[in-house]
């Protein structure tokens, strides 16, 4: 496995702990044996970007646990000193129906 598959499956590993967000993969057929939700994360020792869908509101506590989250995947790799930009691309309709989540 290379090291950014590796990290790859780190950070997919981590961001599915947090309640209310997913992966924002580009829309494109699916394909047999392949983790879409990959193509969802762009990263370099300067820039980890991860792109996300809300399925749940507020963001501010859901993005602060996913900060979070992420940083402490990065950590021990040749990543852990870039920056984490994480870009909410869609919130989902499910999200305004959820009841929002108390505290953080």
């Amino acid at each position: 496995m290379t090291a950014r598959a590796e990290l790859v499956a780190r950070l997919l590993t981590a961001l599915s702990t947090i309640d209310g967000l997913r992966p924002a993969p580009p829309l494109m057929r699916t394909v047999p044996g392949r983790n879409l939700d990959a193509l969802a994360i762009d990263a370099d020792t300067e820039l980890v970007q991860i792109r996300l869908v809300a399925t749940a509101l507020p963001l501010p506590p859901r993005l602060a646990e996913a900060a979070e989250a992420v940083a402490k995947a990065l950590v021990g790799t040749p990543y852990a000193g870039a920056h984490v930009r994480l870009v909410v691309t869609d919130v989902d309709g499910a999200a305004f129906t959820k009841p929002p989540r108390t505290g953080a």
